[in-house]
């Protein structure tokens, strides 16, 4: 390995002394004085000397300050971070309690830094009011000074996210998913003596010819995509674990999840599902009558019941607000100081603002597509974001990893 120029004066002053103390020697040796020339000598080795010690000297001043420099920019990175779910609940205390918070809290804030990824796999863990409930540490502020309370935004008020639940839930291990999608079944619908009914399978004779049934699957793949967002806070916040975690409970997760609902509504509408015609039930359909020829549509094209009809929020209410044309004129839901119900015709209704206005979607969403994750939500902190560092902020960033897999696309009726 090469010398720095500190190690080599320092070499230099060693040697130096030492052949100064080599002239003292000689004429102790041999019991006199130094003449003027050994005298002339070591004084000139001494001056060599402090000149040497005084640049070293300045490089040691040199490496303090850039040590300082360094230090003010240095970027702290954690590795990633997997909290055991048995003791954390919530993504907001699986944050606070990895090794990279731990290891942020007893550095400090100064500097560039990241905790590094923190992993929370909720699929895991207790669920709590939809997996966002607010949850503090009980060893909360306990290493740290008091600082005063920075209030975070108002918590989310949009409505709760319930689409993912619907689909089949599975894990993904690779970054894409091939699959067989079913796009033709063939029966003997239709054909005597088999008309009407909706299973080839039948009795025959034995050594009889037996009735086909012929499916075709398309084979398809789709990638395993990433949703992420990120929020500022101030650097007061991420010093408070009960804030932190709450903020991330209440306020950084509910972000991706909108935008989860976004990239499976949009999976699902483009993925060649069914269109029904209102005319099926009724000439001229109202809202019930559109989503009972879902339903209808459903049945008849996928051969599967549906289990839960997505819809937007005003459809809902204008639903919830009909009112009995003839007679009474009472609510057929219940009125105003009801609970509106949400079940027409034995389906479960999902509110959400991802729909489409006046195209509720109508589904069998567990047999009909399957939803596959791979690790669970993921957290990280950092000041490196911009000039997030010059103005005292932190990025907070949540991302996960999905795929939608719709194996059936008739399973899915879109209500016109």
């Amino acid at each position: 390995m090469g010398q720095s120029a500190k190690d080599f004066l320092e070499r230099e002053v060693k040697r130096l002394i030492d052949q100064a103390r080599e002239v003292t020697r000689s004429a102790e040796a041999e019991g006199r004085t130094l003449s003027d020339d050994e005298r002339m000598k070591v004084e000139g080795l001494i001056s060599e000397t402090n000149d040497l010690k005084s640049k070293i000297a300045g490089i040691v001043d040199n490496e303090a300050l850039l040590e300082a420099i360094e230090g003010a920019g240095s970027y702290g990175m954690g590795e990633p971070t997997t909290a055991d779910v048995a003791d954390a609940k919530s993504m907001g205390e699986a944050f606070v309690k990895s090794e990279g918070y731990k290891r942020l809290q007893a550095r400090g804030l100064q500097g560039s830094w990241t905790t590094g990824p923190v992993g929370f796999d909720g699929a895991k863990a207790p669920i709590t009011d939809g997996g966002l409930s607010v949850v503090s540490t009980g060893m909360a502020g306990s290493t740290l000074p008091l600082q005063p309370q920075v209030l975070p935004l108002l918590g989310a008020v949009e409505e709760p996210l319930t689409i993912a639940a619907l689909f089949a839930q599975g894990a993904a291990t690779q970054n894409s998913i091939v699959y067989l999608e079913e796009t033709t079944t063939q029966t003997l619908l239709g054909q005597a003596p088999y008309s009407g009914q909706s299973s080839a399978a039948s009795t025959t004779a034995e050594g009889g010819v037996k009735p086909p049934v012929f499916v075709d699957f398309t084979k398809r793949s789709t990638s395993v995509e990433k949703i992420a967002a990120f929020l500022p806070v101030a650097d007061e916040m991420v010093e408070d674990e009960p804030q932190i975690a709450s903020y991330i409970n209440a306020r950084l997760s509910v972000f991706v999840k909108q935008a989860e609902e976004a990239y499976l509504m949009n999976k699902l509408l483009t993925s060649g599902i069914s269109v029904s015609v209102g005319t099926q039930v009724q000439a001229s359909p109202n809202m019930f009558d559109k989503i009972a020829a879902g339903i209808l549509t459903c049945q008849v094209a996928a051969g599967l019941n549906p289990d839960a009809v997505v819809i937007h929020p005003q459809d809902f209410w204008t639903m919830a607000t009909t009112k009995a044309v003839a007679g009474t004129g009472d609510y057929f839901s219940g009125g105003p100081y009801a609970v509106p119900a949400r079940n027409p015709w034995g389906v479960t209704v999902i509110v959400t603002r991802e729909a489409i206005h006046g195209f509720p979607l109508v589904g069998a969403f567990r047999e009909g597509a399957t939803l596959w994750r791979k690790g669970g939500l993921t957290v990280e902190a950092s000041n490196s974001h911009s000039d997030y560092f010059r103005k005292d902020l932190t990025a907070i960033r949540a991302e996960e990893r999905l795929a939608l897999t719709v194996l059936r696309p008739k399973a899915f009726v879109k209500c016109t």
